[in-house]
């Protein structure tokens, strides 16, 4: 299959919008176009990964449809949207099946939608059939998506562009690739990306807010929303088609709290990430477990809700143990109260606050 690279006509002095990894989750989606004041004006570029995951795929993907008839709204394939195919496959319907029992899905919403009640003992070949002619509107459009968004001063593309190479990749390696700011690429036009968590970047410090490197040309978007437990979703504003005044703005889905005690930065850092997350239970104390990273053979205090047990041992989900500065009224997002302290975001940094909260 041959890559699809979409050239728009242009409006150079319309502002743009980029968002990457809705997943389903429509409330925060419509949130973040809320408070970036999107308007009929604005240019919206969705980088893909609009389905899947979240608990709404279907509406948020009709609402995107919605816009499409009668905004500037330019959205390119991801490889969680590229699922829906499986639709279209004569084979795998048990592969299908399980996947959908297993996960909020967009195929799932429209068995829901239909009234389909999914059982291991479905037809899953017969409910293929309904859905691509009851859904056939939504299936084009999201099959029909390009994978490459190329104008003079920018590339948009899901999860990476290799350099020189564009019109010969391979359309799943431009949706389909892993830690695409690690691969030391420069660009002579900004790149910019979603698809991998901005999260799992950071040596040492979680943050899920935009990274911009204008040395390289490079700017991943993707703040982690439903992949990872502190996650946000995360839009890039461009000023006009000429602008490098980069700006972002941010919405997660955690209770918001009031700082009624400063603290400090903590002196020391350290990141537990896949996949170098096996560790060992020293003990238990509560709802926290005290555990050594096998790897590193460092010692952290981790909520049990991170934890997981599996045939070849214990493994934690991404975990810091930053403490966090904090000023007095600061705002912070929530992600869990714990017995030994609060697990927080703030300006999109995960941390540990330990003081009192309101």
């Amino acid at each position: 299959m041959a890559i699809q690279i979409f050239q728009p006509k242009l409006d150079n002095d319309r502002r743009v919008i980029v968002i990457s990894d809705a997943l389903g989750n429509y409330d925060a989606f419509v949130r973040l176009l809320e408070k970036v004041r999107y308007t009929r004006e604005d240019y919206l570029v969705l980088l893909g990964n609009l389905v899947e995951r979240g608990p709404e795929s279907l509406r948020t993907l009709r609402y995107v449809m919605d816009l499409a008839k009668n905004r500037r709204v330019f959205a390119v394939m991801g490889d969680m949207d590229i699922v829906c195919s499986e639709v279209f496959r004569p084979d795998r319907n048990n592969e299908l099946l399980q996947y959908v029992l297993r996960n909020h899905s967009l195929i799932r919403d429209m068995c829901a939608e239909q009234g389909i009640r999914l059982s291991l003992d479905v037809n899953m070949h017969s409910i293929k059939l309904a859905l691509r002619e009851i859904y056939a509107e939504e299936f084009d459009y999201i099959l029909s998506l390009p994978h490459v968004i190329e104008t003079p001063n920018f590339v948009f593309a899901h999860a990476q562009i290799l350099p020189g190479e564009l019109d010969e990749m391979n359309p799943r390696d431009v949706y389909r690739a892993e830690a695409f700011l690690n691969k030391g690429f420069f660009f002579d036009r900004y790149v910019v990306v979603g698809h991998w968590p901005n999260l799992r970047y950071p040596e040492y410090k979680r943050c899920a807010n935009p990274i911009i490197i204008p040395s390289r040309k490079i700017i991943s978007i993707d703040g982690g929303m439903t992949v990872l437990r502190d996650g946000q979703m995360n839009a890039l504003i461009i000023p006009n088609w000429e602008s490098t005044d980069f700006t972002y703005e941010s919405v997660d889905n955690f209770p918001k709290k009031k700082a009624m005690n400063s603290q400090n930065a903590g002196m020391e850092r350290h990141l537990i990430q896949e996949p170098d997350n096996r560790v060992k239970v020293l003990k238990t104390s509560g709802d926290m477990c005290y555990c050594r990273q096998e790897k590193t053979e460092h010692n952290f205090w981790i909520p049990k809700a991170f934890l997981t047990q599996r045939t070849d041992g214990c493994y934690t989900e991404d975990y810091t143990d930053y403490q966090l500065k904090v000023t007095f009224e600061d705002e912070v997002s929530v992600v869990l109260e714990t017995s030994r302290g609060t697990l927080v975001k703030r300006d999109g940094v995960t941390g540990w606050y330990y003081g009192m909260l309101q």
